[in-house]
């Protein structure tokens, strides 16, 4: 190997990922039999090693730090673990494995074989381990080649043909995690807390950041394409037109400006009809002139019974109302008035039939306190005006006014 390619960053990162699983060999193959790292005693400088060179992964925060699928299917080859040697497998595989694990863990513990129950609980949760493993490193080589793989293409089309095989994959993912139904696990694990720990808890989580992480992949893949598709028209138009050059050299533009026939491939628009007006000052248009207007419809007289009869009805229903708001105006001041000369408070309805009044009593109450409250400020502090009011129900707290008292602040007693 030649010096320049041994000094490569992909080489160097290579050597120094190998010598970390060299170094730390009994402490992925403990993981690997399914004793979680102890993540105090390892130290943090270790546990970040071992996640940065993609060895170790966290399916989600509360579970411990798990094995990747890439370094699990390397022990497994080497070693030879046929149970666990699962090539290409899809997720209908895993979880008819775990269907029949789950079957034998419950066998097992009715027959009181827990010590059995507890080695199948260990297995049952390697497989689960293995499907969200084998899942995120699937995502992961999706991102990788998004991020990588179309860079690397030289044309538009075989970047569309490998987004639509990325496509494709990612599609087969979502449709292999429907398969996965909870209900059924639920009603496997039944009241064992540590199978519902296993199948529902740990495994429901991490399925759910499996399909937010390829449903974005997937948005990613359409955004993608539709570039991918715009850019190869673009493409077609540009060779178009150069094939077309080649075949006519000599072809020039005409100036489409100059010309007074426009295609009918471009004259879309409708027509516009120029606005006219009569030209007063053009004398020979003086006989065409007499003919139009000769020509046009001799106007209506408007009829005069109608017109005149409405304006004349609404003019004297007006002044009907404004005659009985004045009387109003002029009882209601007559009120106040009397207030004064008697120097005490008088009700407003004892004043209305004293005085003989015909006017409605609530409208009459409602005229007094407007006019109260359209009195000036200075002359508004010679009054005080007493509402006599009550609930309108033990359960309404509404209140009705039934009278008003106009009192004089002169007198003392509101003093």
């Amino acid at each position: 190997m030649s010096t320049l390619e041994y000094n490569s960053e992909a080489v160097k990162q290579g050597i120094e990922r190998l010598k970390l699983l060299g170094k730390y060999s009994d402490v992925l193959m403990q993981n690997y039999y399914g004793v979680e790292l102890d993540e105090a005693q390892a130290g943090a400088r270790l546990v970040n090693q071992l996640l940065q060179a993609n060895i170790l992964w966290r399916p989600d925060e509360a579970s411990g730090l798990k094995l990747t699928g890439p370094v699990r299917e390397m022990i497994v080859h080497l070693i030879a673990d046929e149970q666990r040697r699962k090539v290409n497998a899809e997720v209908g595989e895993f979880l008819v494995n775990i269907r029949l694990l789950v079957g034998k863990i419950n066998a097992a513990e009715q027959q009181g074989h827990y010590q059995n129950s507890t080695y199948l609980q260990s297995k049952l949760s390697q497989e689960v381990d293995d499907l969200n493993s084998r899942i995120a490193t699937g995502i992961n080589s999706l991102w990788n080649r998004l991020n990588i793989d179309f860079a690397f293409v030289s044309t538009v089309q075989e970047k569309i043909h490998e987004n639509e095989k990325a496509h494709s994959e990612v599609v087969r993912w979502l449709d292999g995690l429907e398969l996965i139904d909870f209900k059924e696990l639920i009603a496997f694990a039944g009241s064992n807390g540590g199978l519902r720990h296993i199948l529902v808890r740990q495994l429901q989580g991490q399925v759910s950041v499996h399909f937010s992480s390829l449903r974005e992949v997937q948005k990613r893949l359409n955004e993608l394409m539709a570039r991918f598709r715009q850019q190869q028209a673009r493409n077609l138009l540009v060779r178009g037109m150069l094939q077309f050059f080649q075949q006519k050299p000599n072809f020039q533009p005409s100036d489409y400006a100059q010309r007074s026939h426009v295609v009918d491939l471009l004259n879309q628009a409708a027509s516009v009809q120029a606005s006219v007006s009569i030209a007063l000052d053009r004398h020979q248009d003086k006989h065409a002139m007499q003919q139009m207007l000769a020509q046009l419809p001799a106007r209506l007289e408007p009829s005069v019974d109608l017109p005149h009869a409405a304006p004349a009805l609404a003019w004297q229903e007006d002044q009907t109302i404004l005659a009985k708001r004045r009387a109003l105006h002029e009882d209601v001041v007559s009120f106040y008035l009397n207030v004064l000369d008697q120097q005490q408070s008088q009700s407003a309805l004892g004043y209305l039939a004293e005085a003989q009044l015909s006017w409605d009593p609530e409208i009459w109450l409602y005229q007094v306190i407007a006019e109260y409250q359209g009195l000036a400020s200075s002359d508004k502090l010679a009054f005080r005006l007493h509402y006599d009011e009550h609930a309108a129900g033990p359960f309404n707290t509404v209140l009705i006014i039934e009278d008003v008292q106009l009192q004089l602040l002169s007198e003392g007693v509101g003093a």
